[in-house]
């Protein structure tokens, strides 16, 4: 987790700042600049030139958000210094087979548009049954049942646990949005 330093917050209007923030991890660290329009909608480039740059040809932010608490979840999680990578979303879900044994697994989607967990668990939740579960050979996603088939105790339902932000590696050639697209509700009970 990212320590963040305040070091300045410069005023374009009463509504409107430009905040520069060093990041520190261990030994690394790295400034930011987030553009806070109004509040509620918060811009976060790496550099001064590409915050100018913003304003004068509106160039895209490295990543954008419409909540403070996004932001700050942001923040903590972003990769500093030289071997940095994208933050992925890892989809974490699980089998519970009659017996309650359970089988852990997940999936690494590529995140370009910077989906925070908390907004990607809202929006699987919508294709979910019951809010909490989903056939995963339906969305492509791996089956987590590692052992034969027993129609005593098993069942074609996994469980979503959460979303959460990692370097690791993609584990599916989908990125997020794709995959979300891709998929539709589960049948209810």
């Amino acid at each position: 987790m990212n320590k963040i330093i305040p070091v300045t917050t410069e005023y374009l209007s009463p509504s409107r700042s430009i905040e520069i923030l060093n990041l520190a991890r261990f030994e690394e660290s790295k400034q930011v600049y987030v553009y806070n329009f109004e509040g509620n909608h918060f811009r976060i480039f790496e550099s001064l030139v590409d915050l100018i740059l913003f304003f004068e040809i509106g160039k895209e932010p490295l990543a954008a958000f419409d909540s403070e608490s996004d932001l700050d979840e942001y923040l903590n999680q972003i990769p500093i210094g030289h071997g940095k990578k994208p933050l992925n979303l890892k989809l974490n879900y699980l089998y519970r087979d009659g017996a309650n044994y359970k089988q852990f697994g997940y999936v690494v989607f590529a995140n370009p548009d910077f989906i925070t967990p908390l907004k990607a668990s809202e929006q699987l939740r919508q294709k979910l049954i019951s809010n909490e579960f989903f056939v995963p050979q339906e969305w492509k996603l791996p089956r987590l049942q590692y052992h034969p088939y027993d129609p005593e105790i098993d069942h074609e339902w996994h469980e979503f646990e959460e979303f959460e932000w990692t370097e690791e590696g993609v584990t599916d050639k989908r990125d997020f949005k794709e995959f979300l697209e891709g998929i539709e509700k589960g049948y209810e009970i």
